[in-house]
């Protein structure tokens, strides 16, 4: 995937065939790994405030401690490796709130209290910047 901010006469083709293929109706491709958790943050926000009514800006995204996704500012901010988030902060605003990977009672507790406020959940299904972290049966 080359930039899209440089013509490429195969992006189209790629996006057509994609759509089709799987039913989508968009696709967007990414030049790098951290733009898709990216890109989801701010789809879900957007449906949110759109179409569930979130208040703006009360939008919360869940994830699970001892994740990982990148090195970006929103990364950093949703993680709880100190080495991570220590020194590059502050990261209230973005609402991220961490829950313990493999907890469905933890998951439960904070949809729970959490309303409707809730646009996402940020989740890997097997963890692997500490190990191979493979979740209880019956978790996912």
């Amino acid at each position: 995937m080359t930039s899209r901010a440089f013509y490429n006469s195969e992006l189209g083709t790629a996006e057509k065939y994609m759509s089709e293929t799987f039913k989508y109706d968009k696709v967007l491709f990414m030049n790098g790994g951290v733009e898709a958790p990216e890109s989801a943050v701010k789809f879900a926000r957007r449906w949110a405030y759109d179409v569930k009514r979130v208040p703006i800006d009360q939008a919360i995204v869940l994830f699970m401690n001892g994740n990982f996704w990148g090195r970006s500012i929103a990364a950093c901010g949703s993680s709880d490796d100190p080495g991570r988030y220590d020194r590059f902060g502050p990261f209230k605003g973005l609402n991220f709130e961490l829950i313990e990977y493999n907890n469905i009672e933890s998951f439960k507790s904070k949809i729970a209290s959490s309303g409707n406020n809730i646009a996402a959940v940020v989740l890997e299904p097997i963890q692997g910047e500490r190990g191979v972290i493979i979740p209880s049966p019956g978790y996912l």
